[in-house]
């Protein structure tokens, strides 16, 4: 790898912020219909991070992490750009074996955070609509950052660390 492409002096943000370069230009050339490549995965290292927890395994059905109070934590995030439909959702809610949902929405052209609700699993129940297709519940985003509590200033603050 030539000088110019080492990438280890780089902040995480930098990369991310690069990552999300590639992602639009492979969208723009209609290789990726999406730009959500590593963003599940971020989501769940900064909800860790903000509440000192640990990671479920990959099998793990129903939370991503179990945090340090003992809550079960279901992470879902999405990445909204200027074009992202009224309409889009997070990914289906198939099961409410857990506590509570963060919903994190973070820019896609930089992987910022732009906006996390804390979601008491008892509002997420009746919250957007079931479908039978996909078997779950689909929340949009504009529902769901009116849901829970605001906490977007701990998620910034675990994503500058």
């Amino acid at each position: 790898m030539p000088a110019s492409d080492d990438l280890t002096d780089l902040s995480t943000s930098d990369l991310l912020a690069r990552y999300a370069a590639i992602l639009q230009e492979l969208h723009d050339r209609g290789v990726v219909r999406t730009r959500n490549a590593p963003l599940g995965d971020y989501a769940e290292y900064l909800a860790a991070q903000v509440y000192d927890g640990k990671l479920a395994g990959n099998s793990a059905k129903s939370y991503d992490l179990l945090a340090a109070d003992g809550r079960r934590v279901q992470v879902k995030a999405r990445a909204v750009a200027p074009d992202t439909r009224p309409g889009a959702s997070f990914s289906a809610f198939r099961s409410f074996d857990f506590d509570i949902a963060v919903l994190i929405t973070l820019d896609s052209a930089t992987y910022t955070v732009r906006q996390v609700r804390e979601v008491p699993v008892a509002d997420l129940e009746t919250a957007g609509r079931y479908s039978a297709h996909i078997n779950g519940r689909l929340l949009t985003i504009t529902a769901g950052i009116q849901l829970g509590q605001d906490v977007t200033a701990r998620f910034r603050a675990a994503a500058a660390r």
